[in-house]
C-alpha cells in the first residue's frame, strides 16, 4: 500500500465533491434527498471551497516522503477531521437527515481516516 496512491485518490474524490458543492450545490444535495435555502447554498459552496483546498493539498504533497514533517502534519490533521466527519455523517445517516446515499460519505470518511491513520502511525516511523 502506497501513500501516494491514496493521496491521489483522496484528491480526486474531494475535488469532484468540491466542484459539485461550489458549482451545483442544489443538484448534489438533491441526490442525498436534501433541500437547500439560500444560507444552505452559501454554506455548501464554502464547504466545497474547503474540499478543493484539501484536494490541492493532497495533490501537491503526494510525492512527499512519509517521514517528513509536512506530510505528518497533513496526515494527522486529516485523520482528526475525517474522524469528526465520520461521526457527524453517521449520525445524520442513522437519523434520516439524508437518504441512503448518505452511507457513501460515511464510508469515504471511514476508509480515508483509517488509511491515513495507518500511514501516520506505522509508515511515517520508518
Amino acid at each position: 500500500m502506497r501513500l501516494k496512491f491514496w493521496m491521489i485518490v483522496k484528491a480526486m474524490v474531494v475535488l469532484v465533491f468540491g466542484i459539485g458543492f461550489v458549482v451545483i450545490p442544489e443538484f448534489v444535495l438533491d441526490l442525498f434527498g436534501m433541500d437547500l435555502d439560500e444560507g444552505g447554498i452559501l454554506m455548501s459552496r464554502l464547504f466545497g471551497a474547503a474540499f478543493i483546498f484539501k484536494a490541492l493539498l493532497f495533490w501537491l504533497l503526494r510525492n512527499t516522503p512519509t517521514s517528513e514533517r509536512p506530510i505528518r502534519v497533513v496526515l494527522i490533521s486529516d485523520v482528526v477531521s475525517d474522524a469528526i466527519a465520520f461521526v457527524v455523517t453517521l449520525i445524520a445517516t442513522v437519523n434520516g437527515v439524508w437518504n441512503g446515499l448518505g452511507w457513501l460519505p460515511v464510508g469515504l470518511y471511514l476508509v480515508f481516516g483509517l488509511v491515513f491513520a495507518y500511514f501516520f502511525f506505522t509508515k511515517s516511523k520508518s
